[in-house]
C-alpha cells in the first residue's frame, strides 16, 4: 500500500479525540476561580476539599472552593462533557458495511452483496470537526458554570455573614431597649418621668425583642441557603463565618476591565466556538447532497459450476432533493450563533459596567459611613444617655438616638455585604480575579 494511501486510511479509521477532558476542566476552573474541582470518580459523599476547614472560620474563598467541590448541581452539569465527548467518538466512527445474503430455493442462484457508503470519505471530516467544536463549547460553558457557582457561594457567604451581624445588633438592641424601659419604669415610680414615656419605652423594647427573634430565624435561613449552595447537608451551629476584609480601593479602569472580561470570559469563548461549530455543521450538511455507496455482488449455485460477481458504485442522484432543509437549518443556526456571540459581548460590557459601578459606590459609601456617620451616631447616643440620666432630657431623646445608632450599625453591615456581593459579581464578570 502506498504511503499516502496508508495515511488516508489511518486518518479515516483513527478515533476522534479532544483535549477537553475533566483534567482540562480542573485546570481551567482553578485558573479562573483559584479553587480546585472535585476529581472524577471520587464518589458523591459531601466533604470538605483539601486545606479547607471550619476551625478558623469559613472565608468566602473557602466557601467557593467547597461549592465547586461538593455542589450536586455543578457535578451533574459536568456530565455534559461526557455526553459531548461520546458524540465526538460517535462522529468519528466509520459506518459498518451491509452484507446481504439470499439463499437459493429451487433453480435460482445464490446471491450475496456487500455495500458500504463511501460518502463518509468527504462527510466525516466535517462531522468530526463539528463534534470536536461542540466538545470545546461545552467545556468552556462548564468553566463559566464554575465561575457562576463560585460567585453564588461568595454571595451566599456574604448574606450569611450579614444575617449573623444583623442578629447580633438586634440582640444588643433588644437588651439595650429593655434596660432603658426598666430605667424608665424606675424613674416613673420616683415621679421623674411621665407615664407616656414609660409606655413608649416598653413599646420600643417589645418591638426590638420581636426583631431580635426574627433575626435569629433569618440567620438560620441564611446559613441553610449557604449550606445548600456549598453542597453540604447543613452548617453546624458552631461553625463560624469569617467576614471578608473590607477594601476601600477603587476598582480598576472600566475599559481595562471590559477588555479583560472579553478576553477571559469562558461564555464568550463558548459563543465564538459555537460560531465555528455552526460553520462546520453547514459544511457537513452541504457534503450530504451526494450519497455514494460501493456495492459488490456475488452469484453462484443453481447449476453454475462457479461463483461470479460484479462491483460498482450506487449513487443517489440529487435531482429532486439536495438536502435543502439540512443546509437551510445549518445556515440559520450559523446566523443565530453570530447574533448570540454579539449578545454575549454586549452582556459582558453591561455586567462589568454594572458590577464596577456597584462596587465603587458601595466601597465609597462604606468608607464615608465608617469615617463620619458611625462616630457621630455613637457620640449622639452617649450624649443622650448622659442627659437622660441627669434628668436633662426625656426618654424620647434617648430612644431616638438609640434607634439612629442601631440603624447606623445595621447599615454598616449592609454596606459591607453589598461591597462583597459587588466584588464577587465583578470577579465573575471579568472571568476571574480582577485584582
Amino acid at each position: 500500500m502506498r504511503p499516502h494511501l496508508l495515511a488516508a486510511v489511518t486518518a479515516l479509521t483513527a478515533c476522534a479525540s479532544s483535549p477537553y477532558d475533566r483534567a482540562w476542566l480542573a485546570r481551567e476552573i482553578h485558573a479562573h476561580t483559584g479553587a480546585a474541582a472535585r476529581p472524577e470518580g471520587s464518589g458523591t459523599t459531601a466533604r470538605l476539599p483539601p486545606a479547607t476547614s471550619f476551625d478558623d472560620g469559613l472565608t468566602e474563598d473557602e466557601a467557593a472552593a467547597i461549592a465547586l467541590w461538593n455542589s450536586p448541581s455543578f457535578q451533574s452539569d459536568l456530565a455534559q462533557l461526557g455526553f459531548a465527548r461520546a458524540d465526538l467518538a460517535d462522529a468519528g466512527m466509520l459506518p459498518n458495511p451491509v452484507l446481504s445474503l439470499l439463499f437459493p430455493i429451487g433453480p435460482r442462484q445464490f446471491e450475496s452483496w456487500l455495500s458500504w457508503p463511501i460518502e463518509v470519505l468527504w462527510q466525516r471530516p466535517h462531522r468530526v470537526e463539528a463534534a470536536r467544536l461542540d466538545v470545546a463549547r461545552v467545556a468552556q460553558g462548564l468553566v463559566q458554570s464554575g465561575l457562576d457557582l463560585a460567585r453564588d457561594a461568595r454571595v451566599a457567604h456574604a448574606d450569611a455573614v450579614l444575617a449573623g451581624a444583623r442578629e447580633g445588633v438586634r440582640a444588643e438592641a433588644a437588651a439595650t431597649l429593655a434596660e432603658i424601659a426598666s430605667l424608665a419604669g424606675r424613674r416613673s415610680a420616683a415621679g421623674d418621668l411621665a407615664d407616656s414615656d414609660v409606655a413608649a419605652a416598653r413599646l420600643e423594647a417589645g418591638i426590638a425583642a420581636e426583631a431580635a427573634s426574627r433575626a435569629v430565624a433569618d440567620r438560620v435561613a441564611a446559613r441553610a441557603r449557604l449550606a445548600l449552595t456549598l453542597g453540604l447537608p447543613d452548617l453546624a451551629d458552631g461553625a463560624t463565618l469569617a467576614p471578608g476584609a473590607a477594601s476601600d480601593e477603587a476598582p480598576g479602569a472600566l475599559v481595562v476591565l471590559v477588555q479583560t472580561a472579553l478576553a477571559a470570559r469562558p461564555d464568550v469563548r463558548a459563543a465564538e466556538i459555537a460560531v465555528e461549530a455552526a460553520g462546520a455543521r453547514a459544511g457537513w450538511e452541504r457534503s450530504r447532497i451526494l450519497s455514494v455507496s460501493v456495492r459488490a455482488d456475488v452469484f453462484g449455485g443453481g447449476g453454475a459450476p462457479e461463483l461470479s460477481g460484479r462491483v460498482g458504485p450506487e449513487v443517489t442522484l440529487p435531482i429532486f432533493q439536495q438536502n435543502q432543509g439540512g443546509v437551510g437549518r445549518a445556515q440559520a443556526e450559523a446566523e443565530r450563533a453570530l447574533w448570540r456571540l454579539a449578545l454575549a459581548r454586549q452582556q459582558v460590557v453591561a455586567e462589568v459596567t454594572t458590577a464596577r459601578a456597584s462596587l465603587a459606590q458601595s466601597r465609597a459609601a462604606l468608607r464615608t459611613w465608617r469615617a463620619d456617620v458611625l462616630p457621630a451616631a455613637d457620640e449622639a447616643l452617649r450624649g443622650a444617655r448622659q442627659a437622660f440620666e441627669r434628668g436633662d432630657a426625656s426618654y424620647l431623646v434617648v430612644l431616638d438616638a438609640t434607634r439612629r445608632q442601631l440603624d447606623a450599625r445595621l447599615r454598616e453591615a449592609e454596606l459591607l455585604a453589598e461591597s462583597r456581593r459587588a466584588e464577587a459579581q465583578l470577579v465573575r464578570s471579568t472571568g476571574g480575579r480582577h485584582g
